[in-house]
């Protein structure tokens, strides 16, 4: 028979080895070890008061109450990761994600897309210019015949 000593108490008290120890001797219970994320709902025991990390997801915010996004645009849904609101949806990178008009920072692009100028884009790329050299010649900009050329063409490789 083996016996054990606990010093925690001032009173000795023996143990028969394969004897469950009482609550009372392990200094609390063991559901107030019992941590839940409020990110992904994790459940576990910790040996720690305030664990640093979730053990499954690892978020470091795992105690603190969560607001996720959601946007309008994708249906992507998120988890910022600093107070405030974000500027962007981190999957389809709209402004608008909360579906209105956004931050009224955009730039609009100026639409060159005139039945003139997309004409004399079409006809010259057709006659085989490449898109860079109808920009250098038109002063058009690259990026705007390049959106003429492939509104018009489709899916085929378009020459630069």
């Amino acid at each position: 028979m083996m016996t054990m000593v606990n010093t925690s108490n001032s009173d000795s008290m023996t143990m028969t080895k394969g004897e469950m120890p009482q609550v009372a001797e392990t200094g609390g219970d063991r559901m107030s070890d019992l941590k839940i994320c409020n990110r992904c709902q994790y459940t576990w025991f910790s040996n720690v008061a305030s664990p640093v990390r979730c053990p499954s997801c690892g978020s470091h915010c795992w105690n603190r109450s969560t607001s996720s996004n959601q946007c309008q645009v994708c249906g992507h849904v998120w988890f910022p990761r600093a107070d405030g609101v974000p500027l962007r949806c981190p999957s389809c990178k709209t402004r608008s994600w909360r579906g209105d008009s956004g931050s009224g920072r955009l730039k609009t692009k100026k639409s060159v897309r005139t039945t003139g100028v997309t004409d004399n884009v079409m006809s010259r790329y057709n006659s085989g210019d490449g898109c860079l050299r109808i920009s250098m010649d038109t002063g058009i900009p690259m990026s705007s015949v390049y959106d003429i050329v492939k509104s018009r063409v489709g899916k085929t490789q378009i020459k630069m």
